[in-house]
């Protein structure tokens, strides 16, 4: 699938999904990522280690939550991540609601996108968040 909308920069956008709850919703998100030429998907994974041991691996531009984690400890990984090395930004990917926007602000995440819109725009969303996304 090609993304008509955005110049191609060559650059693709790099991004590590966690979640613990909702799985099948995040993995049809893995999977529509890999279908576009814009973004590269690291890891997909479901608790705090997992998505730690990818990151051993693997840099990434953006930390993906999708849905509220249900292991709240999991919400640890943001922190832990950026002690280590890592410059990326975290987006919750969730039905934004009042249980969402507390998440947000307790552990910091600085960018919210509605579950329930098209994926496209989450991919543009991202697009336009990523610094230097469109520069060539």
């Amino acid at each position: 699938m090609k993304d008509d909308n955005y110049p191609s920069t060559g650059k693709k956008i790099r991004v590590l999904i966690v979640s613990d709850r909702l799985i099948d919703q995040a993995k049809r998100l893995e999977e529509y990522f890999r279908r576009t030429e814009s973004i590269d998907v690291v890891g997909l994974a479901e608790d705090k280690q997992q998505a730690l041991d990818v990151a051993r691996n693997h840099s990434f531009d953006y930390l993906i939550i999708a849905g509220y984690l249900k292991a709240e400890r999991t919400y640890g990984v943001i922190e832990e991540l950026q002690k280590q090395q890592k410059k990326f930004l975290t987006v919750h990917w969730a039905i934004l609601d009042a249980l969402i926007f507390s998440f947000c602000q307790r552990y910091k995440i600085p960018l919210q996108f509605e579950r329930s819109l098209p994926l496209e725009d989450f991919v543009g969303f991202l697009k336009d968040h990523s610094p230097g996304y469109h520069s060539a």
